[in-house]
């Protein structure tokens, strides 16, 4: 691979420089203005060899740097250590600004085969969409807190719900929410908090969604799906 680049670079640097002398011959120069002229020909044509090679370089470094890991199987966008042990809860909020309340939603995948639990509600309607992203991921802690799970790793599709948890001085309005975050978080033995891509957080959301849009308040929790929540 590296012979073939510095022969391709080589290449590069040869036909610019005979490109150079071509327009220097046609030209009235005199034996000081040609030689200037070959000289700045080749040094052209070293500069563009360097960067071409610097391209290279960093084209190489960036398709290594997207790695897949066999040992973790990737389901709907969803990386999962083959070894982890715990839960996997998603998390999602809802809001709009002209309805009446905010939904909050969580679904709950255990590793040992047990059947999935869900929860899902309606808050009266926060201060912004990302208020209700963080109400539902506090809520949904409460929840697995009072399960007893205590190996929990919590998945969003709310980026900057993921940066506030890992730099909380730099969201002070959300002060009481973190301090909140904070306490409940050492109720855990392995906790983690996940960005994943909106499709795969397709039941979470769908659970904030229409429980968002009923009428009086609702609190559900159960492993039981109800139809109008899907």
């Amino acid at each position: 691979m590296a012979a073939n680049m510095w022969k391709m670079m080589m290449m590069v640097a040869l036909i610019m420089i005979g490109c150079g002398l071509q327009a220097c011959n046609g030209m009235n120069v005199g034996p000081t203005n040609e030689f200037h002229s070959k000289t700045e020909v080749l040094r052209l044509a070293e500069r563009e060899a360097q960067l071409w090679h610097s391209a290279q370089v960093e084209l190489h470094t960036e398709t290594q740097a997207s790695v897949e890991f066999p040992n973790r199987p990737q389901t709907r966008g969803v990386s999962l250590d083959s070894d982890f042990t715990g839960y996997r809860c998603f998390v999602n909020g809802s809001w709009k600004d002209s309805d009446k309340f905010s939904g909050i939603g969580w679904f709950c995948t255990p590793s040992n085969g047990e059947p999935s639990t869900m929860g899902a509600a309606n808050l009266r309607r926060s201060l912004s969409s990302l208020h209700a992203e963080f109400e539902a991921l506090l809520w949904a802690m409460k929840c697995m807190i009072g399960a007893d799970n205590q190996e929990v790793a919590f998945l969003t599709d709310c980026s900057d719900l993921v940066k506030m948890v890992s730099s909380p001085t730099e969201w002070p309005a959300f002060s009481v929410y973190l301090e909140d975050f904070q306490s409940d978080k050492e109720e855990f033995s392995t906790f983690s908090l996940s960005l994943i891509s909106r499709c795969a957080n397709v039941k979470a959301d769908n659970l904030a969604r229409r429980v968002r849009t009923e009428p009086l308040h609702i609190t559900y929790v159960n492993n039981i799906p109800q139809e109008w929540l899907f």
